[in-house]
């Protein structure tokens, strides 16, 4: 089933963005569904909904991968290395 229907939603002064209630309906998404916003260029941005328990498990994979080659100080700066980039 494609959703065929085109809705329209502006942005807020907060930069807040409703996705219109069909369409979350269609997609199956609730009030705790996590996004990843991606600009495609200056007027296209996609919005992918993210399935929780599996960036959790993502997560979970990639730090007991590193886990052992890196000790939890090295692991520390890596992650205050990304936050500042």
């Amino acid at each position: 089933m494609v959703f065929e229907q085109v809705e329209e939603t502006k942005m807020s002064t907060k930069g807040q963005v409703i996705i219109p209630k069909g369409m979350r309906d269609y997609i199956h998404a609730d009030k705790d569904t996590i996004f990843v916003v991606t600009p495609i260029d200056k007027e296209t941005l996609v919005l992918r909904k993210m399935d929780k328990l599996k960036l959790i498990r993502e997560f979970r994979n990639l730090r007991a991968s590193i886990k052992n080659k890196l000790s939890k100080g090295e692991i520390e700066e890596e992650i205050a290395k990304a936050r500042k980039a």
